[in-house]
Order: C-alpha cells, then sequence, then structure tokens
C-alpha cells in the first residue's frame, strides 16, 4: 500500500521525468538550428546557449529543494549554481570572447558528465542494471568537454560545434529520462 509521502515523492518524479524530457527536446533542437544555420550572428548563439545554460541551472537547483529526501539530486545544488553562473556569464558577454565561450561549453559538458556519473554511481549501488549506460554517457560527456575546453576543432565553427554538443546533450539527457521513466518503481526504490 503506497503512503501519501510515497505517492507525493512519485508525483514529483514523474514530473521531474517530463520536465527533462522536454528540456532535452528543446536543446536537441536549439542544436540543430545552430549545426544547420550557422551563420546567425555570434551574439544571438551566444545568448541562446547562455540562456540553455541558466535553464539547466534553475532546472537543477528546482530539482535540489524539491528532492524530498532523494539522494540522486543531493550534488544538484553544486550543479545548478555552476551552470546558473555560466548561463549569465554568456548571456552578458554573448561570444565576444570566443575562447572564453568555447571553455565555458566545454565546462558545461564537463559539469553534465559530472552529474551523469553521479546518478551512474548512485544507480550501481542500488543495484540497477542501467548504471552503466549512465555512467558510461556521463564519462563521454565529460571527454566531450575536456576536449572543447582544449579546442582541437578550431578548423570548425563554434556555432556548429554549440549545436553539434547541444544536440548530443539533449539526446543523452533524454535516453536518461526515457530509461528513469521505464524503471521508475526500481529507481525509486534507489533514491528514496
Amino acid at each position: 500500500m503506497a503512503t501519501p509521502f510515497k505517492n507525493s515523492v512519485e508525483n514529483i518524479y514523474n514530473k521531474m521525468i517530463i520536465y527533462s524530457l522536454i528540456t532535452s527536446v528543446l536543446t536537441v533542437l536549439v542544436g540543430l538550428t545552430l549545426i544547420f544555420l550557422p551563420n546567425i550572428s555570434n551574439k544571438i548563439v551566444g545568448i541562446i546557449v547562455g540562456i540553455i545554460f541558466l535553464f539547466f541551472g534553475i532546472t537543477a537547483i528546482y530539482k535540489y529543494f524539491k528532492r524530498d529526501g532523494a539522494k540522486i539530486y543531493s550534488l544538484n545544488i553544486v550543479f545548478g549554481v555552476l551552470y546558473a553562473i555560466l548561463g549569465i556569464t554568456i548571456i552578458l558577454y554573448p561570444f565576444s570572447v570566443m575562447g572564453f565561450v568555447t571553455v565555458c561549453l566545454g565546462l558545461f559538458m564537463i559539469i553534465n558528465g559530472a552529474t551523469k556519473i553521479n546518478y551512474g554511481l548512485w544507480l550501481k549501488r542500488g543495484s540497477e542494471d542501467s548504471w552503466l549506460v549512465t555512467l558510461v554517457a556521463g564519462i563521454f560527456l565529460g571527454v566531450l568537454g575536456i576536449m572543447v575546453v582544449f579546442n582541437p576543432f578550431s578548423a570548425l565553427t563554434l556555432t556548429q560545434i554549440a549545436g553539434a554538443f547541444l544536440m548530443i546533450v539533449g539526446i543523452l539527457n533524454a535516453a536518461d529520462a526515457i530509461m528513469f521513466k521505464k524503471r521508475a518503481k526500481e529507481i525509486m526504490d534507489i533514491f528514496w
């Protein structure tokens, strides 16, 4: 028999999954737009990327405060503040210094990867079979972030790089959200 607290947690969890899916789809759409319309001015690209970072930050902070004891979101306050700082900085100084923006994009990928690694380790601790997928996605994002920080992609335009990475982040986040939704009961037992 479900308790009122358990029902409340399930409702919050389901809302977070839906919110993650919507965010992922929007991130992929922005990424595709930047890939196929790379001639958009760098200032507009900077503002869009900054808004996405800020949005991720607010989402992570929201999950931290609405977690109702969920251990999986215990580090979200740190990740949320870092995302928000990156977002605000890029909105205020949109692509005025290309190297700085590249570093911010790389840091975003590293933070997102660290978040997924954290989730993967919690899933492993709970003996959840899907832990490896989340962990590998986190490591992949972290490595991509490190590559972007050191900018080996100088031959490509930054706009297309931003689009490609936003698309990858959106796809990986959507895959995590779908996996979490399909295994909701098992995953809730691990984190609550």
